[in-house]
């Protein structure tokens, strides 16, 4: 016998109540947690049909010299994965992602351009070896939905398609692969 609240309880409904309280409440608290975590992110996302990953990875190199430092060498590598007819659909949204995550690098200012190319249009004045944003942009555009365009007539469910941009405007590239699920 326990005694609570001037009240005499046996100790086996005092354990049966206990029990029940605990179960109701850990069931309560499953749901929550059941419910928020699906909201950040499970499994499922992954396996939706109309899922597309585009990831990044940016490196790049300072030299520093005689108290002065210099941008070396940098590049950035974007993969989009997903399935042809996907990719195809959301290609607009692709290109446009990348060309805003790359236009905010800090080494977008850097990229040379190819060695025919020039934007000095006089001759006495030195050219600019660097390409203009708008010249960058419409080379990420161009790789990457010519890339789309030839991964959309892949035979492959899933494909990942690998661009690496560069500090060198003639080095850019896209590539595509296909996966295995």
């Amino acid at each position: 016998m326990i005694k609570i609240n001037k009240a005499v309880v046996p100790i086996r409904q005092f354990a049966i109540s206990v029990l029940t309280v605990s179960v109701i409440s850990l069931l309560i608290s499953g749901a929550a947690f059941a419910q928020n975590s699906s909201l950040i992110g499970s499994e499922d996302t992954t396996k939706d049909e109309a899922h597309i990953e585009v990831s990044k990875v940016a490196t790049s190199t300072t030299i520093i010299t005689h108290k002065a430092s210099f941008v070396a060498g940098f590049d950035a590598s974007y993969s989009i994965t997903g399935s042809p007819m996907n990719i195809k659909d959301s290609k607009d949204l692709i290109i446009s992602s990348i060309v805003d995550d790359f236009e905010k690098s800090s080494t977008v200012g850097y990229i040379k351009l190819s060695n025919s190319t020039s934007n000095s249009s006089v001759g006495m004045e030195i050219a600019n070896p660097f390409a203009s944003n708008e010249q960058i942009n419409q080379k990420i555009q161009q790789l990457v939905n010519n890339s789309i365009k030839e991964a959309f007539d892949s035979k492959s469910d899933l494909i990942q398609i690998k661009c690496t941009f560069g500090n060198s405007l003639d080095l850019f590239s896209c590539l595509e692969f296909p996966q295995l699920r």
